[in-house]
């Protein structure tokens, strides 16, 4: 593990790690409590914060050792006025580290009943054109501040973090790890209250309040006061306040949150880091897990072009190092997925893909000329060139070709291309003299991303699988079910399930929007047995892999614990 940065080179973030789900039957969840608690599926016990951070710390670890000391219960200044707290301390940890992952690891298309390589479907995404291994960014949870043990974790969960569970009043401790081999990272929460320091958003300010003024150089923010990515090999303590309006509704026992790293959120979140964070009413987290099966389901496109993985992945992929299959013909490789065909002449403000090869005239197919290639033709030997020794101290050296006229990002739409060109590299060392610590961390993210050529696809997933290869999601006849709904990326979704209704904000229903960014907490009574698809209705999104299946035992049937009884859950 790379050695951790100085004090000054750390950002205050809050990396949660939640433990996985919890409902009373099967998984472990992490360690919270009335001073500090540790919950598990069966127990908890309470300890005393004083003695319970250092304890089991790996004695060759003094880096985590001092950032364990974090960990001590102490309230963040301010606090709000309406804020009661409840003495309760949910203490989580997790660490970002690099994955291998399988979008499709049964190696079939679960939808049509074929294998991968002759579903026309996977085809049309272009799941099929590198395969469906790919390395990833991925929030994981441990048990303790020893980072050697992880938490348990439902296998439906898939590329989410762990679920960090939190009631009404509690304060919530992480202590977040960063394992990436040359990315920063950090843990942003969506919809809980914590002070500056502890956002996990990187930033500076150059303003003054009320007034917007541009300042020299010479007067730019000091790095002491702006909030950087955390550096590989770096540790941090995160804290959040659980207020009042980050709790259910009424008539509602939870809410659903979420958290992901927000260095450059756009590369940083198809990397893979983004996590679910479920907020229950006061005194009611274990009443809840011991009454509902609780799933959470993130609607994500996973735009790898987008990852600062890109360069890695297509080093690997281009290589066959981990079995994937490629094309063998470059001609066929170049060839857009149906959806980039599908989209363009609808969208002209949509991907662009930067081809490496001239000699592939605009055929009508991609609605106009590729603007990037264009406007870089002039450039890109040069600045690729020039840019090439500080883009590799990124560690994201492009791959073979012609990687100077690169498109920024998704652009509003999967898989490559940009609203605006960007030729050349990206500077990553000599941007701006001053506030390096605050934009060298974006700018080594953002320099990571579109390093696969302009042809690394987009994954239409439901928590990191496509075409129904996930885990299934398992419940009993009659039994109260909540979907924590999470959706990210550059397009809404439409969450609809097949042989069961579901309420929300009291009102029974059969399908809901989830915008990016958004997430929806949904109650199910479980009245219809079978087998049954849960999907994205955003029909193109359906059609390219966007499908997972549950199960609905039948009575007399059901291999699960049973739940609880409750007034509304009778046994």
């Amino acid at each position: 593990m790379a050695p951790l940065p100085s004090s000054s080179r750390l950002l205050s973030l809050a990396t949660l790690f939640a433990l996985p789900l919890a409902n009373a039957q099967s998984y472990v969840t992490t360690t919270m409590g009335t001073t500090v608690t540790t919950v598990t599926t069966t127990a908890s016990t309470t300890t005393n914060p004083s003695s319970s951070s250092s304890s089991d710390q790996d004695p060759e670890s003094p880096y985590l050792s001092s950032c364990a000391a974090g960990l001590n219960g102490v309230l963040p200044s301010p606090t709000p006025a309406q804020w009661d707290y409840s003495g309760n301390v949910r203490r989580y940890y997790i660490a970002a580290e690099e994955v291998e992952w399988d979008y499709a690891p049964s190696g079939w298309d679960n939808w049509l009943g074929v294998p991968m390589a002759n579903s026309p479907r996977a085809n049309m995404a272009g799941a099929n054109t590198y395969g469906t291994k790919w390395l990833k960014a991925l929030y994981r949870g441990y048990t303790d501040a020893s980072f050697t043990e992880l938490t348990d974790q439902p296998p439906w969960q898939g590329t989410q973090g762990p679920t960090i569970r939190s009631e009404v009043g509690d304060l919530v401790e992480i202590m977040f790890l960063n394992r990436l081999s040359r990315n920063y990272a950090t843990v942003h929460s969506m919809g809980l209250t914590y002070i500056k320091a502890d956002g996990g958003a990187t930033y500076a300010n150059v303003t003054d309040p009320g007034r917007n003024i541009t300042l020299g150089e010479a007067d730019a923010v000091p790095p002491s006061n702006v909030y950087e990515g955390v550096e590989p090999g770096g540790c941090v303590v995160y804290k959040w306040m659980v207020e009042e309006d980050s709790g259910p509704d009424e008539g509602d026992v939870s809410k659903v949150h979420s958290y992901h790293s927000y260095v450059a959120m756009q590369q940083d979140t198809n990397a893979g880091l983004i996590g679910p964070h479920i907020v229950y009413g006061r005194g009611l987290m274990e009443q809840t897990m011991a009454e509902y099966r609780e799933f959470t389901l993130l609607y994500m496109i996973y735009e790898e072009s987008d990852s600062w993985l890109s360069a890695q992945n297509a080093e690997r992929l281009n290589a066959g190092a981990n079995g994937n299959s490629k094309r063998d013909s470059a001609d066929e490789a170049e060839e857009p997925s149906f959806w980039r065909r599908w989209l363009q002449p609808r969208a002209p403000w949509g991907p662009r893909a930067a081809r490496s090869r001239a000699s592939h005239d605009d055929d009508g197919t991609w609605g106009q000329k590729n603007r990037v290639a264009d406007s870089a033709s002039s450039t890109s030997s040069s600045a690729s060139s020039s840019s090439s020794a500080s883009s590799g101290g990124a560690g994201n050296a492009a791959p073979m070709g012609g990687m100077g006229a690169m498109p920024i990002g998704g652009g509003g739409m999967p898989g490559g291309g940009s609203m605006m060109p960007m030729p050349g590299s990206i500077d990553t060392e000599n941007l701006y003299s001053a506030n390096q610590s605050v934009w060298r961390p974006q700018v080594i993210n953002l320099a990571g991303s579109n390093q696969f050529g302009g042809q690394a696809p987009s994954f239409f997933s439901m928590n990191g699988y496509i075409f129904a290869n996930n885990p299934i999601f398992d419940m009993c006849f009659d039994d109260k079910v909540i979907w924590y709904v999470n959706s990210y990326g550059s397009m809404p979704h439409v969450f609809h399930m097949h042989g069961n209704n579901f309420e929300y904000g009291g009102v029974t229903t059969y399908a809901i929007s989830v915008n990016d960014g958004e997430g929806k907490t949904l109650y199910m009574d479980a009245t219809g047995a079978g087998l049954w698809q849960v999907l994205c209705h955003v029909n193109f999104h359906h059609t390219l892999g966007m499908v997972a299946n549950y199960q609905v035992y039948y009575p007399d049937e059901c291999p699960l614990p049973a739940l609880e009884p409750s007034p509304g859950n009778p046994s």
